[in-house]
């Protein structure tokens, strides 16, 4: 089983708690694998710097660089981490901790320093009260005198640097990410009150990998439908928490949904994510370019989704509400990339240590494509990327059969197909309007079939809109709602056939409430600007959406 992700069957019968096995962490092997450098820059005035040529010293002949491209490295009041992997050095031979540099024109103030093998921390110190630059009173190299020492608990505020939130939720299940600074045993609990909390036993152990950054993302089974939930995360005997879950209804039975959905957050500040907290979803949908490393680079994708899972409003919103992923090219590799890109496996590894999505793909084909229910309510969410360019389509010829065969078998009153890219045939050449095609063939196989209940959300133009997809023979129109950005500039507004309402002077997200319990289901999308106000409604009935 992988350690990336156990799977915990917790028979969560109320009153009865079985206390699962622990078990032991990591093998204490002489040669390292995998080192994690962590690096805090003090927040003071000037204390960062754009010195590139700091390095960092095991041994006399190991010394490490602490760079990755497309991040601004050591700015105040950062912490970075660079990890080297298959170092394939012996333990005994690092044996020291040095910080020098070559240059040292633009004075550094660190803060503390951490460092781990496969996993254990083996040095920390913080406190510290040097500069490292050429200047008076400034050090070009500063060394530890008592070695490989720890000194302290962790650079970071506390060992659980990242997270909770809570992933994918069924009706009996549900899935919990979180991030530690290293190996560490992390205990999960989970009752119906934070009363309960104080005497129930742990669901689970785990110890978070090196070979995942330490994210982790853990599946509970065995919940109640429609049940509301609280936990609590332990780590080394430390207690953090509560945080609320629900599990969801039945699936294919009517309920009422209410969910949000965005995506283009570039900026350091992304005060959106408070009206989006107070609109009270039940889930949030990230749609693509939920941050902007444009990279194939391991490092710098995670340490982007470490700055991008730590936004203030952000961080809060995602601890209190269940949260979805798919990916667009910013997130991916790259402006405009495809499926050509070498780079792409390294992007899906990094996507998966930091999303809690229900599936990445299928056992045959790689992506980042899941399919998630909510009662009578279907989510298709798909790749637009992985395959991209692949067999003259979106998509690539296994995925698309895959959704294709997912929406012919669903029996969902709505069926939100979700996409990075818009569907629209006005779309860019980085759009879905770029393969013909590929769009030909969705819309006429959801004809062919007579599907019912098709809805597109999708994001990435940098404004929002109300369009309607003009039909293929027999069919009907298939309403867009395309929520973009959340956090970053504006593309202009144009004017099409298909266009009901488009936004394009601040940031925005689009809440939408579905009731399936009516005698013709509803959906109402509104479109809210950054402070929380609304600026358009689009009510849509199911009866709209049929033949």
């Amino acid at each position: 089983m992988s350690m990336f992700r156990l799977v915990l069957v917790a028979a969560l019968v109320l009153g009865c708690n079985v206390e699962p096995k622990d078990t032991t962490p990591v093998d204490a092997d002489d040669t390292v694998g995998t080192i994690h450098l962590m690096i805090w820059t003090d927040d003071s005035s000037y204390a960062g710097t754009n010195d590139g040529s700091i390095e960092f010293c095991l041994s006399a002949s190991d010394c490490f660089k602490p760079y990755k491209p497309s991040w601004n490295d050591m700015e105040r009041g950062s912490r970075d981490i660079q990890v080297f992997e298959a170092v394939g050095l012996s333990r005994s031979a690092l044996d020291r901790f040095v910080v020098q540099t070559t240059d040292g024109e633009d004075r550094w103030t660190p803060a503390g320093f951490q460092v781990s093998f496969d996993g254990e921390t083996v040095y920390c110190k913080n406190d510290l009260d040097f500069y490292i630059g050429n200047g008076a009173g400034e050090l070009l190299s500063w060394t530890d005198p008592d070695g490989l020492h720890v000194d302290c608990t962790t650079v970071f505020e506390t060992p659980l640097t990242h997270g909770p939130f809570v992933g994918d939720v069924g009706p009996n299940s549900a899935q919990v990410w979180y991030r530690t600074d290293s190996t560490r045993q992390v205990k999960l609990f989970l009752a119906t009150s934070e009363a309960a909390l104080t005497s129930t036993a742990p669901l689970n152990y785990s110890y978070p990998q090196a070979s995942t950054d330490f994210a982790q993302s853990v599946s509970i089974t065995g919940l109640i439908p429609e049940t509301s939930y609280v936990y609590e995360l332990e780590i080394e005997g430390t207690r953090y928490g509560p945080w609320p879950l629900r599990t969801t209804p039945t699936k294919g039975s009517s309920t009422t949904l209410k969910f949000a959905f965005g995506s283009c957050t570039k900026d350091d500040d992304q005060p959106i994510f408070g009206p989006i907290l107070s609109y009270n979803p039940d889930l949030f949908l990230f749609v693509g370019d939920n941050h902007y490393a444009n990279s194939d680079d391991l490092n710098a994708l995670r340490q982007y989704y470490r700055w991008a899972h730590e936004r203030p409003q952000r961080s809060t919103m995602m601890s209190s509400v269940p949260i979805l992923a798919i990916w667009d090219d910013h997130d991916f590799v790259g402006n405009n990339t495809d499926g050509s890109e070498a780079g792409k496996d390294v992007a899906l590894r990094a996507f998966k240590e930091y999303w809690a999505n229900p599936s990445y793909g299928t056992d045959v084909t790689p992506g980042v494509f899941f399919q998630t229910s909510y009662g009578d309510i279907d989510f298709f969410a798909i790749d637009d990327r992985y395959w991209r360019g692949l067999d003259d389509s979106v998509l690539g010829d296994e995925q698309e059969a895959w959704l294709l065969s997912q929406l012919e078998a669903s029996m969902a009153v709505f069926k939100f197909i979700v996409s990075g890219s818009q569907f629209t045939s006005h779309g860019s050449g980085d759009s879905w309007a770029a393969f013909p095609a590929a769009q030909e063939r969705l819309l006429q196989h959801i004809v062919d079939e007579s599907i019912t209940g098709v809805v597109f959300l999708s994001g990435d133009v940098h404004r929002s809109e109300f369009r309607s997809v003009a039909a293929v023979s027999g069919g009907y129109d298939i309403p867009e709602l395309s929520s973009s950005p959340m956090a970053n500039s504006n593309s202009s507004c144009s004017s099409d056939s298909e266009l009901h309402e488009c936004f394009d002077s601040d940031d925005y997200f689009i809440g939408v409430e579905v009731d399936t319990t009516a005698a013709d289901p509803t959906l109402k999308a509104q479109l809210f600007d950054r402070n929380g106000e609304l600026q358009a409604v689009w009510d849509i009935k199911h009866s709209d959406l049929t033949f």
